[in-house]
């Protein structure tokens, strides 16, 4: 592996490593100066992202698509196992499907 390779994958690492930091802080719909300049710099970071090199930029976008899903998905199930455990508290296959999903974690 050359030097410009190596550099390469470097400064891809901290490009992907800038947009989740700035991801973490960033809420879409809240209209605040502060989350207009983290939305200009995630704009700024994935700009160079792309232009540094673009199947990176596309596998970040894939990336952070599943992280999404993963999320959302998650939080369905946890929504219907907290709805079944307030609709039947004592019931013991409530009690089961809790067991079973906590043993995923």
């Amino acid at each position: 592996m050359d030097n410009t390779t190596l550099s390469k994958l470097l400064e891809i690492q901290y490009l992907k490593g800038r947009l989740d930091e700035l991801y973490k802080g960033y809420v879409p719909h809240l209209s605040s100066t502060s989350n207009r300049i983290v939305d200009s710099r995630i704009s700024k970071y994935e700009k160079k992202l792309k232009d540094t090199d673009e199947m990176a930029f596309h596998l970040y976008q894939v990336e952070r698509e599943n992280q999404r899903y993963s999320k959302h998905r998650s939080k369905t199930i946890i929504k219907e196992l907290l709805q079944l455990a307030l609709d039947k508290p004592y019931d013991a296959s409530t009690k089961d499907k809790i067991k079973a999903q906590l043993e995923k974690y």
